[in-house]
């Protein structure tokens, strides 16, 4: 969430910002998605100032259910607004699709993003999706809430942390909470990022969630250009 709010927050010079990262794992909302296995991403965002904004990433993937590589690729679009004072306000359309194998089409999604950012520290947002579906549970609807901070300390460092809910009843018959604290050093275009994440035991115990809902750390590097 937290690069997802940030990429226009940058691009204050042009309307046009790129970038190329590597991570250690693919985690979406306290799962590992990726097999335990590193991912590469390149990514392409337009923001021209307060109003509409697009973007669109791919990243690499490698999921328990299939030996092969694939990929997931997001597709976004919204508007942005400057309020009063210190806050903000944003909503976001996105799709993702994943590439791969036959059945990786199940687990296709779209969410609408509500944001609401405070001094750009502190980020409420909520995302609904009406067609989730993991393996062969049928799609349904999905609600999750985060709640995200980041805090700039001295020379280049910002600590970061979020904790939010998943809401998954109508699709897996559980909802459970999820949770992250790390650090974040930016050197001129290179972003380090390096995390913890957890999950609390609902999530743990489902075999559908399993081992990708297990408490870990990860570490990923950016670069933007």
């Amino acid at each position: 969430m937290l690069a997802v709010l940030s990429a226009p927050a940058t691009a204050t010079s042009d309307d046009w910002q790129f970038e190329a990262g590597i991570t250690t794992n693919k985690v979406t909302r306290g799962m590992d998605i990726g097999n335990g296995q590193p991912s590469v991403s390149a990514g392409a965002n337009w923001y021209p100032g307060n109003g509409f904004f697009a973007g669109a990433s791919v990243a690499s993937l490698r999921s328990a259910r299939s030996p092969t590589n694939g990929a997931e690729v997001v597709a976004n679009g919204g508007y942005g607004w400057r309020l009063a004072g210190d806050w903000s306000a944003q909503a976001m359309l996105s799709h993702y699709q994943f590439l791969q194998g036959s059945q990786s089409s199940r687990l296709n999604y779209d969410e609408l993003v509500l944001t609401a950012g405070w001094r750009d520290s502190v980020f409420a947002s909520v995302a609904l999706s009406p067609n989730t579906g993991f393996g062969p549970s049928p799609s349904s609807r999905a609600v999750s809430y985060d709640l995200v901070g980041r805090l700039p300390l001295v020379h280049g460092w910002t600590a970061t942390a979020g904790i939010g809910y998943y809401d998954l009843h109508t699709v897996l018959g559980l909802g459970y909470v999820y949770g992250n604290v790390g650090l974040t050093y930016q050197f001129r275009a290179w972003q380090f990022d390096v995390s913890f994440i957890a999950t609390n035991d609902e999530a743990k115990a489902k075999a559908k969630l399993g081992p990708g809902a297990s408490n870990r750390w990860i570490a990923d590097v950016i670069w933007h250009f």
